[in-house]
């Protein structure tokens, strides 16, 4: 246990033992830290001095943590993250009459719906300051667990002891077509009629592998893959050139409808059946106070998404 010292130095103590750990190397973390090694070197003995234990073990190419170590890491973690939120926090009382929010979330969720209302947010917000990251649902996870962001949105239930799960939005699936395609005229298309068609296919996540492909499975449907590729506005050029046919989010076709004049004339999104839907999810830790610039974009945005329904 750290008994004494300044509550500050025994921050930037947690911050260059947590440099150390990531690199394995006090060199390195030297380097990265701008500071002396000898100095760094210092440091990290007054640590474990403090602690009363060893945190590392000096190998050959640099540094393991011990047992003790790795326990530190995982509290340290913990402790800056809560010292970076409470800070955060006490600016949403008013302090300094400003507000700041960490959020991660799905890329599609970034590309094709966030841009359809945070502008307005933002600017009714302004006391509000943004970070968002994007990634895939495992790193929106991790990133909420270790308390880098204040919350998330991911495309499937998590189902974590530690998380809160709140329903946001169901996103549609539908059929993306060339406008010259003889089915672009038809109200729906059933997902059997897919069997020997050309498919692109994205492969930003396992949602796909976990309940596109069992699902044409189960209806004995065997499309022609012909290309796979990440990014959905690489899929919509394909499309558009008459490579294929693709399973997309309807929330990327209204995203393309308001920023491309042209794409009704040129491609067609056309509903499927059985219907492909995912839900929408956001996760905060439970042991989390939702701050209130938090709760305002929360709130916000869950008032935008009804109206998308």
């Amino acid at each position: 246990m750290i008994r004494n010292g300044d509550a500050a130095m025994q921050l930037q103590l947690l911050e260059y033992f947590q440099c150390i750990a990531r690199l394995g190397n006090f060199t390195k973390a030297a380097q990265e830290l701008h500071i002396a090694q000898p100095a760094l070197s210092k440091q990290m003995a007054r640590l474990e001095n403090e602690i009363g234990t060893e945190l590392f073990i000096r190998t050959g190419r640099g540094i393991k943590l011990t047992e003790a170590g790795n326990r530190l890491l995982f509290h340290s973690e913990r402790i800056l993250a809560d010292w970076e939120m409470a800070s955060r926090s006490i600016k949403d009382l008013g302090l300094s009459g400003r507000g700041y929010v960490r959020l991660a979330m799905y890329p599609t969720f970034v590309w094709y719906m966030l841009p359809q209302f945070l502008p307005e947010f933002v600017s009714c917000n302004e006391s509000i300051d943004l970070e968002i990251e994007q990634g895939l649902s495992e790193a929106v996870l991790d990133w909420v667990l270790g308390h880098h962001m204040e919350a998330g949105i991911v495309t499937a239930s998590v189902s974590h002891p530690q998380l809160r799960e709140l329903p946001l939005h169901i996103e549609e699936f539908g059929l993306l077509i060339p406008s010259s395609h003889p089915w672009s005229c038809r109200d729906l298309v059933p997902l059997v009629e897919l069997h020997q068609q050309p498919l692109i296919l994205s492969t930003l996540n396992r949602w796909y592998e976990s309940f596109i492909l069992p699902l044409f499975k189960q209806l004995a449907i065997q499309p022609q893959v012909r290309l796979v590729v990440h990014q959905y506005d690489v899929i919509k050029e394909l499309v558009r050139a008459n490579l294929g046919v693709a399973l997309i989010p309807a929330n990327a076709y209204r995203m393309w409808q308001r920023t491309e004049t042209s794409i009704g004339s040129e491609l067609t999104l056309v509903p499927i059946d059985p219907p492909l839907q995912r839900q929408l999810l956001w996760i905060e830790r439970h042991d989390r106070t939702r701050s209130d610039a938090c709760q305002l974009f929360l709130d916000y945005m869950t008032a935008y998404l009804n109206t998308e329904r």
